[in-house]
C-alpha cells in the first residue's frame, strides 16, 4: 500500500534546538527559504503497521536543497503514523507522526530532515490544523531523531499543507492487491484505523473510553519511591471518635527534632515524596532534619471513606486527628522532641485551628501556606461554595466529587463535569487538571502556575488528588461569611481563641498568585501584628506561585524551600536560648 504527500513552498529558517514559539515565528521570518519536496510511503504489512505504533513505513522522494535548489534523493526514508510523543515540547501531545529522511548532497554531505505532527490530546476544533502542520529540523549526518547524539542542527520550520494538496493526496493512495475486493478492504481497514486514531485522540473526553489512561500509573499508588535514603514506616492511628488515621515516618536517624507535615484536602503524603523531582521529604533529609513524619488525615485522598457522604468537618480533625499524632509522636520520640509543623491548605487550616483551641500546644515552629485563620477566596469560589454542595449532592445525588471523574470507562458519571470545564479552559487539555480547578477556587488553572509543575506531575495529577464528600466545602463556606475561622456551629472564634494562648513561632506563607485562598494569611498577619502574638509571626511570599506548588513544583528545592529551612533553623536556636 502505497500513498503520496506532496507539499509546496515551506521554510527553512537557520536555528538552534527549538521551542515551540520559535517554530511558529519561523513561519514570518525575514531569512525564510522556499522549499518543496515530494514523498511516496510505502506500507508493507497494513495490518503490522496498525497493530504496532512504533513499526515504521518506508518513505521514498526527493527533496530539494534550501540554497543551492538541487534536488535530493531520499537515501532513506521512515515514517511513523501513530507514536508515543518524543519530539513535541507540548506536554499534552497524545500522539505524534513522525518522518525521518536522509539525504545526501552533490558534494556527497550527508543531511537528516526530521519531521513530526502534534496530535494534542481533545483538542477537536484544532484537528484540521494540527494534521497538516509538519514541525521540522535539518540537521548535519545521518542520524534518528532520538539516537541520542547531538545534532549539528541548520535550520527549522513548519510545513502546512494546503486544501488543494490534501485532496490530491487521497486520489493517490492504492493497494498492490490484484483481487480488488481485497484491495479496498485493505484499503479500508487502513483508514478505518486512522480515523480511529484520531477519534481517540481528538473526540471530547467525556465520549472516549480511552482504557490506556483508566489504568494509567506513572508512578506506583502511593509510592514512596522518591524517598531516597532512610527507613519508611506507616502508622495506623484510631482517632478518639474512631475513625482510622495514619502517620508515615522517615527517618535516617534518630533527633530531638521532628518535622510534622499536613497535606491539604483531597491530597496526601504524597504531595511531600514525589519522584520526578527533589521533593520536601529529601530536601529535609539533607538539611539537618533527620525525621520526618507525615499526617494522612481523614480528609487524605488516601482514604476511601472520602468517597461516601459523611458529616465530618474542621473541628473533627482539630479535636481529634492533630492531636492524635502530635500524642503518638511524643510517645516514640520523647516528651521533649522539638515539632516543626509545616502544613498545607486545609490541613493548615486544620492545625491552626486546633493550636488555636488548645487540643496541641508545646509547638516549636509552624509553617502555614495558602490559609489559616482568615479564609478568603475569590467572588467565583464563593459562588461555587454557595449553592455547590448541595446541587451536586442533593440535586445530582453525587456522593462525592474527584478529579478521577473524567478517566471512568464508559458514560461514567460525572464527565459532564469535564466537559463542562473543558468547554471554558484553554490552558491545557489534562483532565484532572481541570476537574482540580473546578473543585478549589477559581483560574487557569486554580490550583497552581503550570509554570511551576513538571510534566510528570502534570499527568499524575489524577492520582495526586483524590475524592472528598461536600461537607468540608460547607464548614469553609460558614468561615468565609463570617469572615474568619469559626466552629461548624459558630459557637467558637478560633482567631480570637488564639490571642489568648502561647503562639509558636509562625511563618505564615503564600504564593502571589493563589487563586484558592488569595490574600488569606496575609490577612491573619497582619491581624496578629497587632495583637500580642507580633514577635511570634512573619509572612512571605513566593512571586510567581500559586497554591499547590508551593509544595509540589519542580523548582521549590531552589525558591521556596530554602526559606522554609531558614525559619525552621532560626526556630531550632530561639528554642534553645
Amino acid at each position: 500500500m502505497a500513498g503520496h504527500i506532496l507539499q509546496k513552498q515551506f521554510e527553512l529558517v537557520p536555528a538552534k534546538p527549538l521551542k515551540r514559539e520559535q517554530f511558529l515565528s519561523s513561519e514570518h521570518s525575514d531569512q525564510a527559504i522556499p522549499y518543496e519536496f515530494t514523498l511516496t510511503i510505502k506500507v508493507a504489512d497494513v495490518d503490522r503497521f496498525i497493530a504496532d505504533p512504533e513499526l515504521q513505513a518506508e518513505a521514498v522522494g526527493v527533496i530539494s536543497h534550501p540554497w543551492t535548489k538541487e534536488t535530493l534523493q531520499v537515501e532513506k526514508g521512515s515514517f511513523n503514523l501513530f507514536t508515543k510523543p518524543t519530539a513535541s515540547p507540548d506536554l499534552n501531545t497524545a500522539k505524534e507522526m513522525h518522518y525521518t529522511l536522509f539525504l545526501r548532497d552533490r558534494n556527497g554531505e550527508a543531511w537528516t530532515f526530521f519531521g513530526f505532527k502534534e496530535v494534542l490530546k481533545e483538542d477537536g476544533l484544532e484537528m484540521w490544523d494540527q494534521t497538516t502542520t509538519l514541525y521540522f529540523y535539518v540537521w548535519h549526518g545521518h542520524s534518528d531523531f532520538s539516537d541520542g547524539k547531538n545534532k549539528s542542527v541548520v535550520g527549522n520550520g513548519v510545513l502546512h499543507i494546503s486544501v488543494a494538496d490534501f485532496l490530491k493526496q487521497l486520489g493517490t493512495f492504492k493497494t498492490e492487491n490484484q483481487d480488488l475486493l481485497e484491495g479496498k478492504a485493505t484499503m479500508a481497514k487502513f483508514m478505518g484505523a486512522f480515523a480511529g486514531q484520531l477519534w481517540e485522540a481528538y473526540a471530547p473526553f467525556v465520549f472516549t473510553t480511552t482504557s490506556a489512561r483508566w489504568n494509567e500509573h506513572i508512578f506506583p499508588m502511593h509510592t514512596t519511591q522518591g524517598v531516597a535514603r532512610g527507613e519508611k514506616s506507616l502508622h495506623p492511628l484510631d482517632t478518639a471518635d474512631g475513625l482510622t488515621i495514619s502517620l508515615q515516618r522517615f527517618s535516617t536517624g534518630k533527633s530531638k527534632s521532628v518535622v510534622l507535615l499536613l497535606h491539604g484536602l483531597t491530597t496526601s503524603t504524597d504531595m511531600f515524596v514525589m519522584p520526578e523531582h527533589q521533593n520536601l521529604v529529601n530536601y529535609l533529609h539533607s538539611n539537618g532534619y533527620s525525621d520526618v513524619w507525615s499526617l494522612d488525615w481523614r480528609g487524605s485522598g488516601r482514604f476511601t471513606y472520602n468517597l461516601s457522604p459523611h458529616r465530618y468537618t474542621i473541628d473533627d480533625i482539630a479535636k481529634n486527628d492533630v492531636p492524635r499524632a502530635v500524642e503518638y509522636i511524643r510517645s516514640l520520640c520523647g516528651a521533649d522532641v522539638k515539632i516543626h509543623v509545616i502544613c498545607h491548605c486545609v490541613g493548615s487550616l486544620s492545625f491552626m485551628t486546633s493550636l488555636a483551641a488548645g487540643h496541641v500546644q508545646g509547638i516549636t515552629s509552624v509553617i502555614s501556606n495558602s490559609v489559616s485563620l482568615n479564609p478568603r477566596v475569590r467572588w467565583q469560589g464563593l459562588l461555587k461554595l454557595c449553592v455547590g454542595p448541595e446541587v451536586m449532592e442533593y440535586l445530582f445525588r453525587y456522593p462525592y466529587v474527584s478529579p478521577r471523574m473524567p478517566y471512568f470507562p464508559g458514560f461514567g458519571f460525572g464527565k459532564w463535569l469535564y466537559w463542562m470545564e473543558r468547554m471554558i479552559r484553554s490552558e491545557c487539555t489534562e483532565p484532572a487538571c481541570h476537574l482540580v480547578s473546578f473543585m478549589w477556587g477559581w483560574g487557569f488553572p486554580a490550583a497552581y502556575k503550570h509554570r511551576n509543575i513538571h510534566p510528570t506531575t502534570h499527568r499524575r495529577l489524577v492520582d495526586l488528588f483524590g475524592g472528598t464528600s461536600f461537607h468540608y466545602y460547607r464548614h469553609i463556606r460558614k468561615m468565609l461569611f463570617k469572615k474568619k475561622a469559626v466552629s461548624y456551629k459558630g459557637d467558637t472564634d478560633y482567631l480570637a481563641e488564639l490571642e489568648k494562648r502561647p503562639m509558636p513561632r509562625t511563618l505564615f506563607v503564600s504564593g502571589s498568585e493563589n487563586n484558592i485562598f488569595p490574600g488569606s494569611n496575609k490577612v491573619t498577619y497582619e491581624h496578629l501584628l497587632k495583637t500580642q502574638h507580633a514577635r511570634q509571626v512573619s509572612y512571605q511570599e513566593f512571586s510567581e506561585y500559586g497554591h499547590q506548588d508551593v509544595f509540589m513544583g519542580q523548582y521549590c528545592h531552589k525558591e521556596v524551600f530554602p526559606k522554609f529551612l531558614q525559619f525552621m533553623n532560626d526556630s531550632e536556636a530561639a528554642s534553645a536560648n
